[in-house]
């Protein structure tokens, strides 16, 4: 007698399952895709796929006919002002491209689903903040352990303290000095009041930690930082920030030529990306936290004694993912364009690492003689990005449950 295995029920399939067979009945969101793995897979195999070095220059007597060659079988998008071929620096542009792109969008979601995981969560349930662990009373530790841990705290918190005062005084101790010495300009002036507050602010916060508790509503404290982040005009703090970030003469700048080299203004770059990305993924996991606390799953694992940090990041943030993956993929193609952007403004990375950005900026003072060099990278800007945005509407179309119905 044959043995008969029932079919599983459509019903079965797990969420991801329908989501996948969602996605590909979206064409563009599939042809997105296939030119997005493509992108990458250019990017790290350019070695083998580029013609030429990017930075190589022509050698010997002819110099002047290596010099913006049109296209040809040697140069397929032909050569730039210093004779080096325009399409093996649009793939090894590729790299920086997509390394800014995806690393900048993933820092960024990351550190915005913390902060708008714990503004949600903790959104009025006042915290007591011993120096030690984000909880209400330390339910569950023991009185060594939790001695030890606040001592730990203790330190890294004051160190913390040192850290900021001392960097304050690195940024702005040259114009206080002028001050003293009668040179009270604008940017003086200001670099003092912000020492002010920022040493003031420290001063506050170590006499606070003297006495060791406070009640502390997180909601409140974060919503409040992203609502003045948000106020800020993004573009010109961009530009001032990576100009004082690149500059020799800033510790922080010093220590990234150090350690980076060449590859020292990608750091800065993705740095400044990250501290002003992260707000718009904790307002969107905010809300999807507030409304994920209220249901039964969660009511019941606190029930159980689940530690509040169990609580969050197993149960919570597992079912806000959705929106998550979505505004990380959307998150991509913005680091693109503002890097973009900033390289072609001469703030972001700076020549000799190839990106499409920088390769604008070279190509602008040559777009009537030689077009075909701002138009290369210019549509590779164009098609990565539209394809990181067709990406982000199939994968919200797919995870959306109410486009199942």
């Amino acid at each position: 007698m044959a043995i008969v295995v029932p079919r599983s029920a459509p019903g079965s399939q797990s969420t991801w399952a329908l989501a996948w067979r969602s996605f590909k009945k979206h064409r563009l969101a599939m042809s997105s895709l296939v030119v997005v793995i493509l992108l990458v897979l250019m990017a790290v195999f350019a070695p083998f796929v580029a013609p030429y070095s990017p930075t190589a220059q022509p050698t010997g007597e002819d110099l002047g006919s290596f010099y913006f060659q049109g296209p040809s079988k040697e140069h397929w998008l032909g050569t730039d002002d210093l004779g080096r071929d325009a399409l093996s620096r649009i793939i090894y542009g590729a790299r920086i491209s997509l390394l800014v792109g995806f690393v900048a969008a993933i820092s960024s979601v990351l550190f915005g689903t913390i902060m708008g995981t714990l503004a949600g969560y903790f959104q009025g349930k006042p915290l007591r903040f011993y120096l030690g662990p984000l909880n209400r009373e330390a339910e569950g530790w023991q009185p060594l352990t939790f001695a030890v841990w606040r001592v730990i705290s203790w330190v890294l918190f004051y160190w913390a303290l040192y850290f900021v005062a001392r960097l304050a005084w690195t940024l702005a101790g040259d114009s206080v000095r002028s001050l003293f010495s009668g040179a009270w300009t604008a940017g003086n002036v200001f670099a003092g009041l912000g020492l002010l507050l920022v040493w003031g602010l420290s001063a506050a916060a170590a006499v606070w930690g003297g006495f060791g508790r406070l009640k502390l509503d997180l909601d409140v404290a974060i919503s409040r930082l992203v609502d003045f982040m948000l106020t800020i005009p993004d573009l010109p703090l961009l530009l001032v920030l990576s100009a004082l970030l690149r500059d020799p003469g800033v510790a922080v700048g010093r220590w990234a030529q150090a350690v980076f080299g060449d590859a020292a203004s990608v750091f800065i770059i993705i740095t400044i990306l990250v501290l002003f990305g992260w707000t718009g993924t904790a307002r969107l996991v905010r809300g999807a936290i507030l409304s994920l606390r209220e249901q039964d799953f969660t009511t019941a694992a606190q029930a159980l004694g689940a530690r509040e940090s169990r609580v969050m990041f197993r149960h919570l943030v597992p079912n806000a993912m959705a929106p998550i993956i979505v505004q990380a993929t959307l998150g991509v193609g913005g680091a693109i364009l503002t890097e973009a952007a900033l390289s072609f403004l001469g703030f972001g990375i700076q020549p000799p690492v190839a990106t499409w950005g920088n390769m604008l900026t070279n190509a602008q003072e040559y777009i009537f003689s030689t077009p075909w060099l701002a138009l290369a990278p210019g549509f590779m800007i164009f098609i990565t990005i539209l394809a990181f945005n067709y990406l982000g509407d199939g994968l919200r179309d797919a995870l959306d449950p109410r486009s199942r119905l």
